[in-house]
């Protein structure tokens, strides 16, 4: 609990919260724009990937944008847009900001093990990562508000966009320790957000494909689709498997690096 006290108030006066949360706003915002194109494709029956816009987004449930239908793009940002990067940028920085200002050396000092401070750096980025998942439900109710108005609004559309973005970051939250990982093991960010590049790359490549299920950072993109493939399915235990040996394995790495002489966590 003290390390955990300890790790909620360096986020105090920290403007990377300011920073994400204005990615996630601004990523929302888009929705003005990208609306009246969707319309027109799915109007137009535009073929891309040999198939129907409409076509596409019929089989997906999704015949016209309403509110049912935009509250579905919000686990859709997950998979598709900033979950990977926005995700992997705040564990790079929870894990790797001791060592960039140099005050990894203090907690040599402190009676506390070690490990406690890994834990409870995932619980912040946890926190964190709920609340821009609060906040994007938030965000894309208000862009919502100004495009369709009132008529067909519900609730049960904003908690289904809630659990399901919840439900998308889930994968990419066990991929962290490898993040964290990286970030350990250089004085920077660098590492860890050009591996975050590459596997965003491979997990967008993936649309479609069955071997999206096995590679974790494409997992939200099954569970939720992406905008350009709103296609939904589900994870087997062999999927949830693979992703909990990334996280175990990633968090033993992180634990044996941060109880080294020379590393404090």
């Amino acid at each position: 609990m003290r390390a955990l006290a300890a790790e909620f108030g360096k986020l105090k006066r920290s403007r990377m919260i300011l920073w994400t949360m204005l990615i996630i706003i601004g990523y929302t915002s888009i929705g003005l724009v990208t609306y009246p194109i969707i319309e027109d494709l799915m109007a137009s029956n535009s073929a891309p990937m040999g198939q129907g816009v409409s076509e596409l987004f019929a089989e997906a449930g999704i015949t016209e944008i309403g509110w049912d239908a935009a509250m579905r793009f919000i686990p859709m940002g997950v998979s598709g847009a900033w979950g990977v990067m926005v995700l992997s940028l705040i564990a790079a920085y929870v894990f790797g900001r001791e060592m960039r200002e140099g005050t990894d050396v203090a907690y040599a000092t402190l009676p506390v093990r070690r490990e406690s401070f890994v834990f409870a750096k995932l619980v912040v980025i946890a926190v964190w990562a709920i609340g821009l998942a609060l906040l994007s439900v938030i965000a894309q109710v208000g862009v919502d508000l100004i495009y369709l108005g009132t008529e067909g609004f519900r609730w049960s559309y904003v908690w289904r966009g809630f659990y399901e973005t919840l439900y998308a970051m889930l994968p990419l939250y066990l991929t962290l320790p490898v993040i964290a990982w990286l970030s350990l093991t250089r004085k920077g960010y660098l590492r860890p957000m050009v591996f975050a590049v590459i596997v965003f790359t491979l997990s967008t490549g993936m649309v479609g494909m069955d071997a999206a299920k096995y590679f974790p950072w494409s997992m939200p993109i099954v569970l939720s689709g992406v905008t350009w493939m709103p296609m939904r399915g589900d994870l087997g235990i062999a999927s949830w498997a693979i992703a909990l040996a990334v996280f175990v394995i990633g968090l033993l790495a992180v634990i044996r690096r941060v109880n080294r002489p020379a590393q404090i966590a």
